[in-house]
């Protein structure tokens, strides 16, 4: 992005910055929630690092304009539980007096809060639910990340690029995340005309995936389009019966710290929202502030979507210059965003329009751009 597109677009903000502010209040609560602790803590907690220094970052402009407004991000645990959600999103809303919500993680806790927010007209931005029916029929309820079918649609299309002819699938059975991937993928391979030679599955809490893989490794495929988040694809590559090539969606993005054997990487290939190593000014800008706050790198894509989402969210309401939910929805759902993912635009199942970033690892397990791909 140019300096000069920057410029333009922080004295913009700062002009409605400073016709609105009185007429907002002092402090405007956002909720947000995901899983803190147990397994998937560490996606609840890159949520919210993400969308914390968005936050930080907006309010020090704020105070630089000489505006009163800030925002608070209230981030509460409901450790993955459907019932937790729910009841955090509640207390965020009505007991916190957050007038948006940045979450749900998980697309399990967050199919339930959709619910909650869409009848209560609260303006929500997930930063990570993939799940198709989390937008649907929910006109409030926006992400910036990208969606189940739309992954399953993107690597089809990757396996056809690479000449592939025959593809095999393993997922979890009991996982909306994994079932989505799969049948997606399926749909689309077919369409594109090939042969998925096996279709195997198990339980996320499986240990043993041998069975499944030797099925799959007697249908010779090309490629498996494998399923499961980074701690099971790993144990799944770990068992693999031959060195068939991999393909994945964003869950599989954290495997390295899983991986003995970094050189098993190089046969994954999986689609990200977000690309750390992208040498444009606005990504390299959002890594170094990321890593001066918590003194650590980018390693989940997810702190750029909930960075994204924090700022769909700031901005619709300083657009709006008050904090009501129709006009806070209004502005989200008829903006354009310059975010750290790409710049974002909803169509009209409130999903962001963009690419896929297609990515794979080299032998020391770092993370490798190869190209970006839509679903056409």
């Amino acid at each position: 992005m140019k300096k000069t597109r920057l410029l333009s677009m922080f004295i913009a903000v700062m002009m409605v910055l400073l016709i609105t502010s009185s007429a907002m209040a002092e402090t405007i609560v956002i909720g947000g929630a995901g899983p803190l602790t147990g397994g998937a803590a560490q996606y609840g907690i890159s949520v919210e690092q993400g969308a914390q220094l968005y936050i930080d970052q907006i309010n020090a402009e704020l105070a630089a304009s000489g505006s009163d407004t800030r925002f608070e991000l209230i981030f509460e645990d409901n450790g993955g539980d459907d019932t937790e959600a729910q009841n955090v999103y509640y207390r965020l809303t009505e007991s916190k007096g957050a007038v948006a919500f940045l979450g749900d993680v998980l697309s399990s806790n967050c199919k339930v809060v959709a619910e909650c927010a869409n009848e209560d007209g609260i303006p929500m931005v997930t930063a990570s639910s993939t799940s198709y029916e989390i937008t649907t029929d929910h006109p409030t309820v926006f992400r910036t990340c990208f969606l189940d079918p739309f992954q399953g649609v993107v690597m089809a299309n990757y396996a056809k690029s690479k000449g592939y002819t025959k593809v095999a699938i393993l997922y979890g059975n009991d996982d909306d995340y994994s079932i989505g991937l799969a049948d997606s993928f399926e749909e689309q391979c077919k369409k594109n005309g090939m042969e998925v030679t096996a279709k195997e599955s198990g339980s996320f809490s499986d240990m043993d995936f041998s069975a499944q893989l030797t099925k799959i490794a007697d249908a010779e495929p090309d490629v498996v389009f494998v399923c499961y988040y980074y701690e099971d694809a790993a144990l799944i590559l770990r068992q693999a019966k031959n060195d068939v090539g991999v393909l994945g969606g964003d869950g599989i993005s954290n495997i390295v710290d899983f991986m003995t054997d970094k050189k098993l990487l190089t046969k994954v290939v999986y689609c990200d929202h977000f690309d750390a190593n992208s040498e444009t000014e606005i990504v390299k800008k959002f890594k170094a502030d990321f890593k001066a706050k918590y003194g650590t790198d980018v390693t989940l894509s997810f702190s750029a979507t909930a960075y994204d989402a924090a700022l769909v969210i700031c901005q619709a309401i300083l657009r709006a210059g008050s904090t009501d939910k129709a006009a806070i929805v209004e502005q989200i759902k008829t903006g354009t965003f310059d975010g750290v993912t790409s710049t974002i635009t909803f169509d009209d199942h409130n999903d962001p329009i963009k690419s896929a970033f297609i990515m794979t690892f080299d032998e020391s397990g770092n993370k490798t751009f190869i190209e970006l791909l839509g679903n056409e």
